[in-house]
């Protein structure tokens, strides 16, 4: 055999397989890494539970008592959470990468649905919101928001550094904003096209286009929405009514002044669960979905809202952690959009609970009373947790190339066997590689067995130490 043939051969032994095996040593740094962010996670259960109650002791009134089941809101509630749940655990370990195949499809049939509505959708409250199934009601409007925050961080993914020009920074990003919110003005629901806008422009800020084309948007932005409030009179009721709510507390500011006596009757420590003027006298229409609030302030006072609020800000600073640490663009962008979206309706919610904005007929996100955005927060959720999730093991992947061979001694297991080229016979060298060792070729640059054992074993990098 030549020297030629015998190269061949220990090059082709020592060749690492397509998949990597990784090697007993690996698979314990993998099981350090904290499976969930669980600190995110608890912040949204004690959301849930305190939901679960205030939606009880918000539906808790003489009308429910004595005319009806005074537990059945809540019973629905929980069926929400128990449907939310579900979705949150199938998105979890659904590849977050996958849902860039899934962007275009997802989008158009949103926009389906959103047609839907305007065409057969149900009225309520002076605007037609919902689709009807056989036992629930469905607001696409909600899935818009989460589709579109998906669509975002994959179109600024692959446009990569030309997000600076002005033609593919806003160009297929507008047109996709108009047809949706097109669509939502037909419900009509101005809070989503609000939500949808500073969602886009938002997003665009952090991929890095220029700060002048966003300033000149809003500009245009703000003409256009000036317009569009003048020219509505149930539009510009609220703002009116946002303006000075006590002009107009028989009218358009009747929600917002109940709002306020219940907020500020609870003072510090509230009047106590299942108490409270407003709550019980049924004096605050929609107490249970987007007035909550106001009723956490009423029964658990100051010290309940700000509760509330320290958990949403958790939620802000663990997901721009998750965004920060993770290296895909697409997972970075999808990761700040989400959190983005879950606490900047929430933000909306409170100030709409203090008579600082127009009402905008959005919930407080896993507080509120409602399927459909119990539904879609839980979906967002759990895409974030597969982020978090994912930044670990890809950590993990990296540290393998450095990992060095299981001494023959240790608890490593058996070592993954090279593949040996047909017609040639490996030298021992190429049977002794792997695919963690640091040499060339997983190679030992020892000459001798001798040396070999009497070598002082390195000492591997933990994933603590990585991720440190």
């Amino acid at each position: 055999m030549t020297a030629t043939t015998a190269n061949a051969a220990d090059n082709s032994g020592a060749r690492a397989p397509k998949k990597a095996s990784y090697s007993p040593d690996l698979r314990r740094e993998i099981k350090k890494i904290a499976p969930w962010d669980f600190t995110l996670l608890a912040a949204v259960v004690l959301l849930l539970g305190l939901g679960t109650v205030m939606v009880y002791s918000a539906t808790i009134n003489e009308s429910t008592l004595f005319d009806g089941d005074g537990a059945a809101r809540v019973k629905t509630h929980l069926i929400h959470i128990c449907v939310g749940v579900f979705a949150l655990l199938t998105a979890m370990f659904f590849p977050y990468k996958q849902l860039r195949k899934l962007v275009y499809p997802a989008l158009f049939f949103t926009l389906g649905l959103l047609f839907l509505v305007i065409l057969v959708g149900t009225e309520a409250g002076n605007a037609r919101r919902w689709l009807s199934f056989p036992g629930f009601n469905f607001q696409p409007a909600e899935l818009a928001k989460l589709v579109f925050v998906i669509f975002l961080a994959h179109s600024i993914t692959k446009k990569g550094g030309r997000i600076r020009q002005f033609t593919v920074a806003f160009v297929p990003h507008f047109i996709v904003l108009s047809a949706l919110i097109l669509m939502c003005l037909f419900q009509p629901d101005f809070g989503t096209s609000v939500l949808l806008v500073v969602l886009m422009f938002t997003l665009l800020f952090v991929a890095g286009t220029r700060v002048s084309y966003i300033v000149l948007f809003v500009f245009v932005g703000g003409f256009l929405a000036f317009q569009a409030i003048a020219s509505n009179d149930m539009r510009l009721g609220r703002v009116l009514a946002a303006i000075d709510p006590w002009a107009h507390r028989m009218g358009r500011g009747y929600q917002m002044v109940n709002s306020q006596i219940a907020i500020g009757s609870g003072e510090w420590t509230g009047q106590g669960l299942g108490f409270g003027g407003q709550t019980l006298t049924g004096h605050l229409p929609e107490g249970e979905t987007d007035f909550i609030l106001s009723v956490i302030a009423e029964q658990l006072g100051v010290i309940g809202v700000l509760l509330v609020a320290g958990l949403f800000a958790l939620i802000l600073f663990r997901g721009i952690r998750i965004a920060l640490k993770t290296e895909d663009a697409f997972g970075r962008f999808l990761a700040f959009g989400i959190t983005l979206l879950i606490v900047l309706q929430a933000t909306i919610n409170m100030l709409v609970a203090v008579a600082l904005v127009p009402t905008k007929g959005l919930t407080l996100p896993f507080v509120s009373y409602g399927g459909s955005s119990m539904l879609i927060c839980a979906v967002g959720l759990g895409i974030l947790l597969n982020i978090s999730r994912s930044h670990g093991i890809e950590v993990v992947r990296d540290l393998a190339p450095r990992q060095q061979p299981p001494s023959d001694g240790g608890d490593g297991g058996a070592k993954p066997k090279p593949r040996k080229k047909r017609g040639a016979k490996a030298s021992p060298k190429a049977r002794r590689g792997s695919i963690f060792s640091g040499a060339k070729g997983g190679q030992f640059k020892e000459k001798d067995k001798r040396k070999r054992k009497d070598r002082k074993k390195p000492r591997r990098q933990t994933i603590d130490e990585v991720l440190s």
